[in-house]
């Protein structure tokens, strides 16, 4: 799972792991359980320290609707291009203390990713991936599962909308007990 940065050549390696081939089966299982997932992604030398990585993952998620609550396999596919750094030292009074230093270099969909050593774990990496593109509230494919078609949802970014008209109960007057008391 782990990638030797120093033997990757001038022109750059593509790599494809999946499960038939392993290289990600055990630390992928935590998120992804008995189902299968497929990585494409190349390595290039940008410069002797410096690295572009792009590539992508496919995979299903057991997870549940959050809907109705019927067991689903929420498809994920990413992709992804990082700039691989070493990792620096930040020491609390260095320059490169300030939070978010890397990141306001990136103005495109780069990212920056460190790496220690020569090597840089790519098990991980996709574990990190696979595990931010899990949504907050899965939801069927209408596809997939008709009974979810009976939640409407014009408009995703608002969530769910349910309207189901509920029986008005006319309430009990308060006064109503008075109407049996006797007085002598």
């Amino acid at each position: 799972m782990k990638i030797n940065l120093l033997e990757i050549p001038e022109e750059g390696r593509t790599y494809v792991w999946d499960t038939q081939s392993g290289e990600a089966n055990a630390v992928l299982a935590d998120l992804i359980g008995k189902n299968t997932y497929a990585a494409e992604f190349t390595i290039r030398p940008l410069n002797s320290k410096d690295f572009e990585m792009t590539g992508k993952i496919n995979t299903k998620l057991p997870d549940q609707c959050s809907r109705c609550g019927t067991d689903i396999q929420f498809p994920i596919t990413e992709k992804f291009r990082e700039i691989l750094i070493p990792k620096q030292d930040q020491p609390r009074n260095s320059k490169y203390s300030k939070v978010n230093h890397i990141s306001d270099l990136s103005g495109d969909e780069t990212d920056f990713c460190e790496y220690e050593g020569q090597h840089f774990d790519m098990g991980e990496y996709l574990h990190e991936v696979v595990a931010l593109a899990t949504p907050y509230n899965p939801v069927c494919p209408k596809a997939d599962n008709p009974e979810c078609s009976i939640y409407t949802n014009p408009e995703p970014e608002r969530g769910v909308i349910y309207d189901e008209t509920m029986p008005v109960e006319k309430p009990e007057s308060p006064f109503a007990a008075l109407k049996n008391l006797k007085l002598n």
